[in-house]
């Protein structure tokens, strides 16, 4: 439903040229359509060997080297050796502008990887200012950390997801400020313990939900330390019948639990799921230090925005944008532009102050641009309105970029995650899809993943394939993986890494929220736990008076 909050946005960020202001109509999709679409031109996982056209070099890519693409490594991408002004063209008033954009797209070269300010950081996406890290995807400023899904400011964690400010975590979850904490989830500043679960302020705790600082505690039991440190040096963590019965138990305790009935902290007048630090938000998910703005999912530190996918860092001003960050202004239908761009519509991987251009891709520092040829302010300020008329016109004016024009597949992109879809579906849409997915474990026949610590296991074992358990894919381990598990006396992993990404995930709530009631006091109450679900779901007031 578009309500007058809605309206009043959409005119708040018409764009005036010369005096004339261009209406943004209302929307033809629903919030979660529309946030689809946005995530099919989002590429996180899916990195391809490949030749920089720049170069000649061999590369890792988000582009397969079969893509009508031109692809630079990030260093000759951001180099001085061209200019997305030498690929400008006069915009023809007799074909649909999509289909012009897309004509740009496959002329300007595009960037092989997102990333920026990295150290031995090979295969990575999506990440920023970060050292020595591998299979990383969307994070900054993070060290030595391995197959990490939306982590920041992070050191020495393997296989985390939305963890921050941590140090030497291992399989955790939505965890805050923490120190050697494995298998665990929505936690903050708690160290030494293994599985836990909503806990705050907690030391050397095993299998334990909904404490506040406690120390030495078993099963939600309070022991002495001689008790807590007697008890589990009986338990060993590369035991798989250990570690079942310990999951088991754990999770019995969580069941019992009662869950609040929004995840997040320090917020005012916020509606949704997984916020932080923010006020007056609507129909948000995954954001942090926001403020005032609605249908916005992982986006930090920015204010004023609506249906705003992926970064944010001190963005204003921002409508149907993905994937696009750090001192934005006025961003109206772009994806992966960043670094201090303002007053942009339609445009992608434009960067570094680029300003008051429509249609461009590839840009730097440049200014009134139009499919990348270059106008003088008055020129285009009459000539972008007589193209948004067109675009009325054709009903291309008021969208996002549409899903089948994605220079990807939907199976490779994020929207797959969030939307999954069978091919077939997919294609009867129009959409792409691609058969085969890259494979980077090597030529070998696939074998079983040893148990036992990985102390035992020779230093061979980096040139082994092995077979994940769940779905067969091959994979391999890296040698600074293999010194973390034999550093913290820990067994191989028996999953290929997307599948224990895939799991991770499904801890998570989703991104929809129900009408409930309260299961203590009965008071109406909005949440992502669906009404069919086990769990205890209490409003907030029932949540603080069962676990202080």
């Amino acid at each position: 439903m578009i309500d007058d909050i809605d309206l009043a946005f959409y005119d708040k960020l018409s764009p005036e040229f010369g005096g004339k202001k261009m209406a943004i109509p209302p929307p033809t999709l629903c919030p979660e359509c529309r946030l689809q679409r946005r995530l099919a031109w989002r590429m996180e996982r899916t990195l391809y060997f490949r030749t920089c056209d720049a170069t000649k070099k061999k590369i890792m890519s988000v582009f397969p080297s079969d893509s009508p693409f031109r692809v630079f490594h990030p260093e000759a991408w951001y180099g001085d050796s061209w200019s997305g002004l030498d690929y400008g063209r006069p915009f023809d008033f007799n074909r649909p502008f999509h289909e012009q954009l897309g004509e740009l797209m496959r002329a300007v070269p595009l960037l092989a990887l997102s990333v920026v300010g990295t150290q031995n950081c090979e295969f990575v996406n999506q990440i920023g200012f970060s050292k020595n890290s591998y299979l990383i995807f969307e994070g900054d400023y993070n060290e030595d950390c391995l197959y990490g899904y939306r982590v920041f400011f992070d050191k020495i964690c393997v296989d985390c997801t939305e963890v921050i400010h941590s140090q030497q975590c291992y399989e955790c979850t939505d965890c805050d400020t923490c120190f050697n904490l494995r298998s665990s989830q929505l936690c903050k500043q708690c160290s030494d313990s293994h599985f836990l679960y909503d806990c705050r302020g907690c030391a050397s705790c095993f299998g334990c939900a909904g404490l506040r600082q406690k120390k030495y505690c078993l099963f939600n039991k309070q022991l002495t330390e001689e008790q807590y440190k007697k008890t589990l040096a009986s338990f060993d963590v590369c035991n798989p019948q250990h570690m079942k019965a310990a999951w088991e138990q754990f999770t019995k305790i969580k069941l019992g639990l009662a869950r609040r009935a929004f995840i997040g902290e320090q917020n005012e007048n916020v509606s949704g799921n997984y916020i932080y630090e923010s006020k007056d938000c609507d129909e948000c998910f995954n954001i942090r230090g926001c403020r005032d703005c609605r249908y916005c999912d992982m986006v930090r530190e920015s204010k004023d925005c609506m249906d705003y996918t992926v970064w944010g860092a001190s963005a204003q001003l921002i409508y149907e944008c993905g994937t696009s960050g750090v001192g934005l202004q006025n961003l109206r239908f772009c994806s992966e532009c960043w670094e201090n761009c303002h007053d942009l519509l339609y445009c992608f991987q434009c960067v570094n102050g680029t300003g008051d251009c429509f249609g461009c891709v590839g840009l730097r520092h440049q200014k009134y641009c139009i499919l990348n040829k270059q106008y003088t302010k008055e020129e285009y300020d009459a000539l972008v309105p007589r193209i948004i008329e067109h675009m009325q016109r054709t009903k291309e004016w008021g969208e996002f970029f549409p899903a089948a024009a994605s220079p990807y597949g939907y199976n490779e992109t994020t929207a797959n995650e969030y939307f999954p879809m069978k091919k077939e579906d997919a294609i009867a849409r129009g959409w792409k899809w691609r058969d085969v997915l890259p494979s980077h474990a090597g030529a070998g026949t696939a074998v079983t993943v040893p148990s036992g610590d990985s102390v035992n296991l020779p230093d061979s074992a980096i040139e082994q394939i092995f077979a994940c358990e769940a779905t067969n894919r091959p994979y391999r381990i890296t040698t600074q993986e293999l010194r973390f598990y034999r550093d913290n006396h820990l067994p191989l992993p028996h999953f290929h890494p997307d599948e224990r990404h895939r799991q991770r995930m499904l801890l998570r709530n989703p991104r929809k929220l129900w009408d409930r009631q309260c299961s203590q006091c009965a008071k109406p109450i909005r949440t992502s736990y669906a009404p069919e679900r086990a769990e205890k779901v209490v409003c907030e007031e029932c949540y603080l008076k069962e676990v202080y």
